[in-house]
């Protein structure tokens, strides 16, 4: 199942969840109350086809929070693999079929930018800058060996969620990607990197702020100290 976070995505979701019929993949869209109509859109597709669904939430929340939520509904439900992925297009559906492949023998199946024949397009060089740095300090300081540990088109299985308990998790944007991977690593699971060519978005408003950028950074130094210290990460 894929689970996708949408704010305001009015531009894009209609393409998206064309492309979604053609691999015949469930959707779940968590929506944060978006005022253009996003649900309203996503409420409408469903009456039509069973594979869509859609988690309506009264506010803007957070891509963290609606992961969280969004596992936990397809857990209820049964399905067995999640993946986390954008709504503008920024993740391809030709790479969502590498990171399904893979899936079938790995517990976490991350998309990376950051190994050979990965690679973004679109971005400015203080953007790419940004990137390389976070990834770079997040291996050195979690002494980690995974490349881009804060991809958001990654895969986790049912016994991946249930193990590192997700839930228990309570930070967002690119810290939530590094604290699930540092949560994986630490139950020792079997990861897989995949190479993804990440776009810049094509239509519609970035969701990227510095304060998400902030909370990310005090999250390495933070988890960084402890990983040093020997200190066990809850």
């Amino acid at each position: 199942m894929i689970i996708v976070p949408t704010y305001n995505e009015i531009d894009n979701i209609d393409k998206f969840i064309e492309e979604v019929f053609k691999i015949d993949v469930s959707l779940l869209v968590v929506d944060d109350n978006s005022p253009d109509g996003t649900s309203s859109y996503v409420e409408n597709i469903m009456k039509t086809h069973q594979k869509i669904y859609l988690l309506k939430r009264n506010s803007k929340l957070g891509l963290g929070s609606a992961y969280r939520d969004g596992f936990k509904w397809g857990l209820n439900k049964g399905f067995t693999h999640f993946i986390e992925m954008d709504a503008d297009f920024s993740h391809s559906f030709e790479d969502l079929l590498k990171i399904l492949d893979s899936s079938h023998y790995s517990d976490v199946v991350i998309g990376s930018r950051y190994i050979s024949g990965g690679g973004s397009t679109g971005w400015d060089t203080k953007r790419k800058i940004l990137s390389i740095t976070a990834n770079n300090l997040s291996k050195l300081l979690l002494r980690s060996k995974i490349n881009d540990m804060t991809s958001g088109f990654r895969c986790y299985s049912r016994k991946a969620l249930e193990e590192i308990e997700y839930f228990k998790t309570n930070s967002d944007g690119y810290s939530f990607q590094i604290e699930m991977t540092i949560r994986s690593i630490a139950k020792g699971l079997i990861i897989k990197e995949v190479p993804i060519i990440f776009y810049e978005r094509r239509l519609g408003n970035s969701k990227m702020s510095k304060s998400i950028v902030l909370e990310a950074l005090l999250f390495l130094l933070k988890n960084g100290l402890k990983r040093w210290l020997n200190i066990k990460i809850n």
